[in-house]
């Protein structure tokens, strides 16, 4: 696979968690996907799953919350023979065709029809009654039972798998698991979920929640930002107990009106609106440099000054340059802005990329959110894979202290901020409070201005 892709085939399996990508990956591009492909029996088991599927999405509608929980409880954890004839049979057709991988995503996808329907009704403490029934169920006692035998190790081979981690993941939103709470890879949830639901494998179900919970995550970010810096620079702020949603502290509000300067007489939505107006029916070519230009705000003749600039140049010079002569389309752009992120975040074996680690610390941090933050104005779509990126640094590094983080932390918390207050439902705008007027002041004192952020629609997120 070219260089440019995020990994081959054969890399795919290197990691854990997260899906393998392509630098043209559409969010919209993708679909529910089957249940793995068997060599034998395919669809002697795939009917035996369907049936265990339709047992519960049928009951999910007819029966009591509790009741369904109950036969989860007694089918999977308690291994109590379901009355159902056909339940007994189609589960002993998959515990005879004797596959761990078959048995993880019928009781990861039957797990999240549940979850699905008891958060879209706000019945979260069944969700985490059912955390509860998995986590704390122990399974050491043998049965002699073969088949509920042979049911009683995939469970508990299930509690250390991917399957299992990402469901905590999911869960945390509506629990207080500790563990997770407390560790610094927490606060990146959207992420981690990004990952989650862009990976076909995992069940249609597990990918529709942690599509929901991450959207939930990201409005919810968004309203507190826009709370905290309306609350934070009002005159009675100190009778206010308003909350900080960042790391930063108080340097969040000057880290905002850092961002919110505009340049010249533009900001950055305006200045990437006249980058998309202007790379209309030009060639591949022409659009790489204009794309020079407008990341690095070049007028007139290019100096290439800063070696991170040289850098980044020679790699957009260099990449698909076959297409050169070709009208840029939007699969071009898509694929050009995804590598360059690729090239700023991380390599294809999840390592960062010795341009991330010059910005992160050596640099300033803040250089490459806004430089991302450019990306992903005149890209929409190349967010979906700047979240993948960050979740395999966020997977490199979660072995490590907050302490031994702190400067990967700075870049996270930088670029969601960044990527906040520059999103499609909110606004915000610098107003400089001087009393001098604008053409006496040479320089705007960023100490002098307010910012003002309105929502202009506010998806709701669950509590």
């Amino acid at each position: 696979m070219p260089s440019q892709h995020f990994s081959s085939q054969s890399e795919t399996t290197e990691s854990k968690v997260l899906p393998a990508l392509t630098n043209n990956l559409l969010p919209e591009d993708l679909a529910p996907q089957p249940t793995a492909q068997l060599q034998k029996s395919a669809l002697t088991v795939s009917a035996a799953q369907d049936i265990i599927y339709k047992f519960f999405i049928y009951h999910i509608k007819n029966s009591a919350s509790e009741v369904v929980l109950q036969q989860f409880q007694n089918i999977f954890i308690q291994l109590i023979p379901p009355a159902n004839p056909t339940l007994i049979q189609a589960l002993d057709t998959i515990i005879q065709f004797d596959s761990q991988l078959e048995f993880n995503y019928l009781f990861t996808r039957c797990i999240y029809i549940l979850l699905n329907n008891w958060v879209t009704q706000k019945q979260y403490q069944l969700a985490r009654d059912l955390i509860n029934i998995i986590s704390d169920r122990t399974l050491r006692e043998p049965h002699p039972d073969n088949c509920l035998k042979i049911l009683r190790v995939w469970l508990t081979n299930f509690l250390s798998s991917k399957d299992y981690e990402e469901l905590k993941l999911f869960v945390l939103k509506y629990d207080d698991y500790q563990p997770l709470q407390n560790h610094w890879t927490s606060r990146y949830q959207p992420y981690l979920l990004a990952a989650q639901y862009l990976d076909a494998n995992n069940t249609p179900e597990e990918r529709q929640a942690a599509r929901l919970l991450s959207q939930q995550l990201k409005e919810k970010y968004k309203f507190d930002l826009a709370m905290y810096t309306s609350r934070s620079q009002s005159a009675t702020s100190q009778l206010n107990n308003y909350h900080n949603p960042t790391l930063l502290g108080d340097e969040a509000l000057r880290l905002i009106k850092i961002i919110l300067v505009n340049r010249g007489s533009l900001n950055y939505r305006s200045l990437a609106n006249i980058f998309i107006r202007d790379t209309q029916n030009i060639t591949y070519k022409q659009f790489k440099d204009y794309l020079i230009k407008y990341l690095f705000n070049y007028q007139s003749q290019l100096l290439r000054t800063d070696i991170y600039q040289v850098r980044i140049i020679n790699i957009l010079e260099t990449f698909h340059p076959e297409n050169d002569g070709d009208t840029l389309s939007t699969g071009l752009q898509l694929r050009t802005c995804n590598y360059l992120i690729k090239c700023l975040t991380v390599e294809n074996s999840g390592k960062p990329t010795a341009l991330f680690l010059l910005f992160a610390t050596q640099l300033n941090p803040l250089t490459l959110a806004i430089l991302i933050l450019k990306f992903i104005l005149i890209s929409p779509h190349s967010r979906t894979y700047l979240e993948l990126c960050c979740a395999r640094l966020i997977q490199y590094y979660q072995d490590d202290s907050a302490t031994e983080c702190e400067w990967l932390i700075n870049f996270l918390e930088l670029s969601q901020i960044a990527l906040t207050i520059y999103g499609d439902n909110v606004q915000y705008n610098l107003v400089n409070m001087s009393d001098k007027p604008e053409e006496e002041q040479l320089l705007i004192d960023i100490n002098n201005c307010r910012i003002f952020s309105q929502h202009k629609q506010i998806t709701k997120y669950q509590e």
